[in-house]
C-alpha cells in the first residue's frame, strides 16, 4: 500500500524525500519524485495545509480555560479580603500590614485577570 502523495504539501514531500529509505521502497521513492516534479512545475495546485483546530473548537477551548481561571482568581481575592494575605509569584506571601503597596498591586492584577476571564466567558457564551 503506497501513500497518497497528492494530499501532501510540498514541504511535507521534501521532508519525506529526506527521510525515505530509497533501497527498501524504490517504487514509493519514484512516486515521490514524480509528485515533487509536478508540484514544482505547477505550484498553484499545492493543497492547502489543514488546520489542526477550527474556529468553533478554539472558541470553546478559550471559554473553558477562562472558566477554569475564574475560581482561582476569585479564591485569591476572597482570601485577600478576609485575611489580608495574598500569594504572588513563587508562592511569595504578601501581607496587607507589612507591604500594602505590593499587596494592592497583586490584588489589582488578580482582579483584572478575573474581570478579563469573566468578560471572555460571558462574551463567548452570548455569541453562541
Amino acid at each position: 500500500m503506497n501513500p497518497d502523495y497528492t494530499k501532501y504539501t510540498l514541504v511535507e514531500l521534501y521532508d519525506v524525500k529526506d527521510n525515505i529509505d530509497k533501497e527498501c521502497y524504490p517504487e514509493r521513492y519514484d512516486l515521490l519524485l514524480n509528485e515533487i516534479r509536478k508540484r514544482e512545475k505547477n505550484p498553484e495546485n499545492e493543497p492547502k495545509p489543514r488546520k489542526l483546530i477550527n474556529k468553533k473548537d478554539k472558541a470553546y477551548l478559550k471559554i473553558f480555560l477562562m472558566f477554569l481561571c475564574i475560581p482561582f482568581f476569585s479564591w485569591q481575592l476572597i482570601n485577600a479580603y478576609k485575611y489580608g494575605v495574598i500569594h504572588s509569584r513563587n508562592d511569595h506571601v504578601l501581607h496587607l500590614n507589612s507591604d500594602p503597596i505590593g499587596f494592592y498591586v497583586v490584588v489589582l492584577i488578580h482582579a483584572s485577570c478575573l474581570v478579563i476571564a469573566l468578560s471572555s466567558v460571558f462574551k463567548g457564551l452570548s455569541a453562541k
